[in-house]
């Protein structure tokens, strides 16, 4: 897609956004980590980039890039790890992350006991000040909040945490399941054919009985993960609740280009 439907520094940069403790983006497409792009992203002080991509090859290109720039390399894990898939963790912990964004316990463990920062992600529900403290007691150096919670709740819990402790997705899709079922076989193959990784190349949605188009896409293991159509906002949230905390942006698709292009300036 072209850069006119990404999240772009010129449109963070007014929307007191990007003047927040640290801004990290999230990358998905190995198009869009080019030393060009992100030097732009650098200009307005983001200096940490996440990659969740679908080969180690990728993975690999992605830290020479980043760090070709001298930013932080963080890498994405997968949400299921399945007995047997540990030996992906290994492969990541030869490139030598800054940082990695654990999904599960299993991560968490194995890159603490490897002395690498671990970001938890929000699939790890932490919703009340007991789990918070106890993810940092199991190493991890920043937490993301559960979704569950709303602006009130969520005000009420950083009087508990530390906030420089806390990441808050500004904007993005928000996962509903995750599946081995194949929908790209499925939809475009015969029984017999082999999907040369079509995933990685061809666009999918699936239309629900409202009407709304549901976002897939696959992770490193080909598993299916269905996006909810309509993305999560959480840019008044960060504006009125005035904290120092982590803000983490994915570089998304033309939808959430277009939430960002219509909101207002602040004053």
């Amino acid at each position: 897609m072209s850069g006119e439907h990404h999240i772009t520094p010129a449109l963070l940069v007014n929307r007191r956004i990007a003047a927040y403790q640290m801004l990290h983006l999230l990358f998905r497409e190995p198009v869009h980590l080019t030393e060009e792009a992100l030097s732009k992203w650098m200009e307005i002080g983001c200096r940490s980039f996440y990659a969740e991509l679908c080969s180690m090859e990728d993975y690999k290109k992605a830290a020479t890039t980043i760090r070709n720039l001298s930013a932080a390399f963080v890498a994405v894990l997968p949400r299921i790890l399945k007995p047997g898939e540990s030996k992906f963790l290994h492969k990541i912990a030869d490139l030598k992350p800054d940082a990695v964004l654990a999904r599960n316990l299993e991560e968490l463990v194995f890159f603490r006991d490897k002395q690498v920062p671990v970001i938890v992600d929000f699939s790890l529900n932490v919703i009340n000040d007991l789990a918070f403290y106890q993810m940092l007691e199991w190493g991890a150096e920043r937490v993301t909040l559960g979704l569950d919670l709303n602006e009130e709740q969520t005000s009420n819990l950083l009087r508990h945490v530390p906030p420089e402790r806390v990441e808050q997705i500004i904007v993005g899709r928000i996962p509903l399941f995750t599946m081995e079922h194949c929908l790209w076989k499925t939809q475009f193959l015969k029984p017999a054919e082999s999907c040369n990784k079509m995933c990685r190349t061809q666009p999918l949605q699936i239309e629900d009985r409202y009407g709304a188009l549901h976002t897939v896409r696959s992770d490193i293991f080909c598993r299916n993960i269905v996006e909810r159509s309509e993305p999560l906002e959480a840019s008044p949230l960060v504006s009125h609740l005035r904290v120092e905390w982590d803000c983490r942006i994915p570089n998304l698709d033309h939808k959430i280009g277009r939430w960002a292009a219509q909101q207002k300036t602040p004053e």
